[in-house]
């Protein structure tokens, strides 16, 4: 949730600066359209493709967002942080006692395994692909992203 609202001001400032440097006066039609993405059968394609390129920033942007959280500042976003969680790298995870399990290498996420997580995880999502729901079916519930990238999402030393 605390990522969900630091990325939500970020893309709200961005369309209120996009908004600004294109001297649209009606806040309220733009805000509803961009920020809130409401779409009705005033919808011009003039508008749409706005939309989409608002969009596009903004999944970049969270892409970059979790970049460098989870590579430069030790493994975490903000919110995984708050709930005790890092992302690590990992080859191989075996079962060694319940809700324990070892993590082989288990270091810090490289960059570029970091861009890669975050790409497959923000466009399955834009595209709608739950890529999320694979944790449901994969050992130690790891998600298709984390599988593809070699991450997994683990407690951080201490936090229980």
């Amino acid at each position: 949730m605390v990522d969900f609202f630091i990325l939500f001001f970020i893309k709200a400032t961005i369309v209120l600066s996009i908004m600004h440097l294109s001297g649209i006066k009606d806040i309220s039609k733009f805000a509803m359209h961009y920020i809130i993405e409401e779409i009705d059968e005033d919808t011009s394609m003039e508008d749409l493709q706005k939309m989409m390129v608002v969009a596009l920033i903004y999944r970049l942007l969270v892409c970059f967002y979790e970049i460098i959280c989870i590579w430069g500042a030790g493994g975490a976003t903000p919110g995984k942080f708050l709930l005790g969680l890092r992302v690590v790298t990992c080859d191989t995870s075996v079962l060694i006692a319940p809700s324990r399990v070892l993590v082989i290498p288990s270091s810090n996420v490289s960059m570029t395994t970091s861009t890669i997580r975050a790409l497959i995880k923000n466009f399955s999502i834009a595209s709608f692909f739950p890529a999320f729901i694979t944790l449901l079916f994969f050992q130690h519930n790891r998600t298709a992203y984390d599988i593809v990238a070699g991450t997994i999402v683990v407690r951080r030393n201490g936090i229980r």
